[in-house]
């Protein structure tokens, strides 16, 4: 059984290191595809001296920032393991992470998608009873329940990743892919081990500045619930998970304020406005965002 990893990484100088030299020293070697998403620092330099050194070290180059989607469907397309496991750029494998992944997969090998634990979500996991176990199924309905949730690591198989790539254009909204996966898996093996470490209170700052400074980030999120809705509304009602499904339609109609879906007529008063983004509990930079954006677009019809 092979194992590839796939990390894109972009302007990561300060800690793409760790992250290679943890895959580096695991005691059984995997295939590492690192692609390199448009960085102006000195990540590409240092990601090459490392290919130099290490075999398994493959190395893809953007000229342009593409996005995690398109870093990821690139390597995937080239990797050749039997499952993928995605390491973020400033995430670090656990020791001997390797090894225990391969006997977890030894030991249940009928799964298409294993979940392992991350040190920094342990006491989210503890608000999940599904998540308490040391090792427990997760089937797709739990997901549309809302009985599971938040980051984990992800192994996968290849194939099934090839069939369903991820989605480019909506780059940090990964919901939409996820939700895919676990659908076409039916369910997924979670063991609750930590095999990746993460910097606690570290906040992605490409992430942040996509959120809150491009403007192209509300229509994304819009698109991505409208994609839910309209690809996952069935499931929702099969699962039973109306109140899910609704309280994304809710969120999708008040996203709309900010983008042209609603006529001329149809600003609603500033107050009324927080008190909807009060109960979609959007944070404080997004709901004025909104308010602002709405307000001016607006004013530029009339």
């Amino acid at each position: 059984m092979k194992i590839s990893i796939i990390t894109p990484v972009y302007n990561r100088e300060d800690c793409i290191s760790r992250c290679i030299e943890s895959v580096a020293v695991q005691s059984e070697r995997v295939e590492h595809w690192i692609i390199n998403d448009g960085s102006t620092d000195a990540t590409l330099s240092i990601v090459q001296q490392f290919a130099n050194k290490y075999p398994h070290i493959h190395l893809l180059t953007y000229e342009c920032n593409a996005g995690v989607g398109a870093a990821r469907n690139a390597a995937i397309q080239k990797c050749t393991g039997d499952y993928i496991l995605f390491l973020d750029s400033d995430d670090y494998l656990a020791e001997n992470a390797i090894a225990f992944i391969r006997i977890t997969i030894k030991e249940s090998p009928s799964y298409l998608h294993y979940l392992f634990a991350t040190n920094g979500r342990m006491p989210f996991y503890e608000t999940y009873h599904l998540l308490e176990q040391k090792q427990t199924v997760i089937t797709y309905f739990d997901w549309l329940r809302g009985k599971v949730g938040g980051d984990f690591v992800h192994v996968m198989s290849r194939s099934m990743l090839q069939k369903f790539p991820f989605n480019e254009e909506l780059r940090i909204y990964e919901e939409t892919n996820f939700l895919k996966l676990h659908r076409h898996s039916r369910e997924q093996l979670f063991t609750n081990q930590i095999i990746v470490y993460t910097e606690l209170n570290r906040q992605d700052s490409v992430s942040l500045q996509y959120r809150l400074n491009n403007s192209r980030a509300i229509r994304l999120e819009y698109i991505a619930l409208q994609t839910i809705i309209y690809d996952f509304y069935d499931d929702y009602v099969a699962a039973g998970a109306l109140a899910q499904i609704h309280e994304r339609i809710r969120k999708y109609r008040f996203l709309a304020i900010a983008v042209n879906d609603y006529r001329d007529d149809e600003l609603m008063p500033k107050n009324q406005l927080l008190q909807v983004f009060k109960t979609l509990k959007l944070g404080y930079l997004m709901r004025m965002f909104i308010i602002i954006h709405s307000h001016i677009k607006y004013m530029l019809k009339k």
